[in-house]
């Protein structure tokens, strides 16, 4: 499972409730419940028994089990295994959802801007006007 695969830096563990706002670096696995506010460019694993509830805005969202209810704003990706539950509103350019896992809420993916898109709205960008012609 991902969840396995990550190394984990911190953790809440099982029976554990907090409320609050969380920053952190590396990867944090909840298995308790967290109500608030989760920042981090880094990894956020949510696993059975874990519950998270408020705005998550991390680099990465792992949902392996358990119940994530928010607004989620995630720079890499997100991903959903069963028996997992993510529920809320979803902005994140990756999001994989696999067979068993479950998700209700929207999700919107940002459009990448590619090198030639930046430069055209370069303000130092030349720009020839057909009139001078």
């Amino acid at each position: 499972m991902a969840d396995e695969q990550q190394e984990t830096g911190s953790l809440l563990g099982r029976g554990s409730e907090f409320q609050g706002k969380l920053t952190f670096f590396g990867t944090v696995r909840i298995e308790g419940a967290f109500e608030g506010d989760i920042f981090s460019d880094d990894t956020l694993v949510v696993v059975p028994g874990g519950h998270v509830r408020g705005t998550v805005n991390v680099g990465t969202l792992i949902v392996t089990g358990g119940r994530v209810e928010a607004t989620v704003n995630a720079k890499s990706a997100v991903e959903l295994h069963p028996p997992g539950q993510l529920n809320g509103e979803v902005t994140t350019p990756s999001l994989q959802i696999e067979r068993g896992a479950v998700f209700l809420g929207n999700c919107t993916m940002p459009e990448k801007k590619s090198k030639e898109d930046s430069t055209s709205d370069s303000p130092t960008a030349e720009r020839s006007d057909p009139t001078d012609e």
